[in-house]
């Protein structure tokens, strides 16, 4: 460590010490204490590193990592990282994502026609270039505070995985702004940088300009003035941190050799042996036959046909790109290429301490035979939390269509009210039984998810019921009774305009009939205990149904 580094780590602890901010456990005190007790201070005023043993130095990196993590996160804020994103990305492409936004276009339709003009390609692909090149240096210069104020927080994340980001089609927090606090979106020009230079220019003009639009559906609710942001876009570690990026192979090399060996019915001890002996089948069928269990070695859920099929198709679709052409290597590719994948979402989730959100079914399923393969698992919560994130993704997804969009006011309002504890409760309301029984049963969490919403939903509709009833009863008696009798006028009642008429002035000697005093002050009450019921999670969400 270098001497002026050292004296400084040295001091920080003294300080944080004298502060009370350090507290050694009872049985290490004496110990800590002779420790630095020997520390030396030589003449020109710095420590003397031979006076440091190993325990100091144990505490003092401690000390100094806490410390440089919070001097990263004062330095500039989550918000201010956010707003110098999107202010880039706008920059480039906010004149066509309004434009989008005016034909009521989809970003990949939009993108798709801008990119098929060959002019427009010649005369913006320069621009892509420079705007890619740029967001790489951003998130090179940026990504350490970023990662910092993300894995800091307490707050509950959804980390979104599986996809390099979410299609156009729908908000993804229209889903998981019902349950945690923020969204984490993986920054896309950053993970589609290092391929950019194997695409032809149109395609490449293309896909930059739908990722950039769909990163525009996400600017209003990642600038919200919210105490705790709804959306972040963090810069991918794999991409960056290199010694990340080698642990997250390892995993899926080691995952992949597991896999393969029950899947073959092999026992080898490297993946290049067994990359060897899939070589040696160079017949479609045979390939097939040798898998135990086709449907455990998923190309995707989307393809028709059987897996002999399925194989042919990824040869065709992937084999060019991807370097290879005989059926065992599409096998072996396919493994390795989804375990890494499913690693990666595993890692990243657990770094940042949050729940992995994976809407794509093939993901999915890689995903669940990752955490089969090596036992990886969450703690209690946190496999709630996933088994809620997934029944969002599904089960909820495809019965109540309409929460999937759920308006950018309407999640922002969930946070102003309070209301996102009063939702996460309903939602996670009865699940840790099942999941005690059966940590691996999504398909029943789902259902009883969707029932707790729909329990929910029918609760706030009987008593919107009840108070529209109550509106239009006096002591048990329908005011359109009154408003026959006396002539009452209940618009002139409820603003206050004095009722006139000997009809209603006889009307109301009787005593029978409300004044129109009594009806204001009715109207009034109602409207409170209307605002009360509607101003709740559940109110809000259930009046985001179209």
């Amino acid at each position: 460590m270098d001497r002026k580094e050292l004296h400084r780590k040295v001091m920080l602890f003294k300080k944080k010490l004298e502060e009370g901010k350090i507290h050694v456990a009872d049985h290490l005190i004496e110990e800590v204490k002779a420790s630095f007790e020997k520390i030396r201070i030589l003449a020109d005023g710095m420590v003397d590193p031979d006076s440091i043993d190993a325990i100091v130095r144990g505490a003092l990196g401690a000390v100094a990592h806490i410390e440089d993590r919070e001097e990263w996160k004062e330095l500039i804020s989550l918000k201010e990282i956010q707003n110098a994103y999107f202010n880039r990305v706008d920059a480039h492409f906010g004149e066509l994502f309004d434009l989008m936004n005016k034909a009521g276009a989809a970003p990949y339709k939009f993108a798709a026609w801008f990119a098929s003009d060959a002019k427009r390609v010649d005369d913006n692909i320069e621009l892509i270039n420079e705007f890619t090149a740029e967001i790489v240096k951003f998130w090179e210069n940026i990504a350490e505070p970023t990662w910092i104020h993300i894995e800091d927080c307490a707050d509950s994340k959804a980390i979104f995985t599986g996809e390099l980001f979410p299609d156009g089609g729908s908000n993804l927090a229209s889903s998981t702004g019902i349950y945690f606090d923020t969204t984490i979106l993986p920054d896309p020009f950053l993970k589609i940088s290092s391929l950019l230079e194997f695409m032809p220019k149109q395609e490449r003009l293309q896909e930059i300009i739908r990722l950039a639009l769909q990163v525009l559906q996400y600017k209003d609710l990642a600038l919200a003035e919210v105490e705790k942001p709804i959306i972040a876009i963090l810069p991918d570690r794999h991409r960056l941190d290199k010694n990340y990026e080698q642990y997250v192979n390892l995993c899926a090399e080691q995952d992949t050799l597991s896999y393969g060996n029950s899947m073959f019915g092999t026992n080898y001890s490297d993946t290049r042996e067994m990359l060897e002996y899939l070589r040696s089948f160079k017949d479609v069928q045979a390939i097939a036959e040798l898998v135990k269990e086709p449907k455990k070695m998923l190309f995707s859920t989307e393809w028709d046909g059987d897996f002999s099929t399925h194989i042919q198709r990824y040869i065709e679709e992937q084999g060019k790109r991807l370097g290879f052409n005989a059926p065992g290597e599409a096998i072996f590719m396919n493994m390795i290429t989804r375990f890494s994948q499913a690693n990666n979402s595993f890692q990243r989730s657990t770094s940042l301490g949050g729940t992995p959100v994976i809407r794509a079914e093939t993901s999915w399923a890689w995903f669940n035979f990752m955490l089969g393969e090596n036992a990886k698992s969450f703690d209690d919560g946190g496999l709630k939390n996933l088994h809620i994130s997934r029944a969002l993704q599904s089960t909820v997804k495809n019965e109540i269509s309409w929460l999937g969009s759920v308006p950018i006011d309407a999640l922002i309002q969930i946070r102003k009210t309070d209301a996102l504890d009063e939702i996460r409760n309903i939602l996670g309301s009865g699940l840790s039984e099942i999941i005690d029984t059966r940590p691996d049963n999504f398909f029943r969490t789902g259902d009883r998810v969707l029932e707790n919403l729909q329990g929910a939903f029918r609760e706030h509709e009987k008593k919107i019921g009840q108070l529209r009833a109550k509106k239009w009863k006096f002591a048990g008696l329908d005011i359109g009774s009154f408003i026959v009798f006396g002539g009452i006028e209940i618009a002139a009642a409820i603003t206050g305009t004095p009722t006139c008429g000997a009809i209603a002035a006889a009307a109301n000697l009787t005593g029978l009939i409300p004044s129109a005093k009594d009806i204001k002050e009715k109207f009034q009450t109602i409207q409170r205990e209307n605002a009360n019921i509607n101003n709740t999670g559940v109110g809000i969400l259930f009046n985001t149904k179209k």
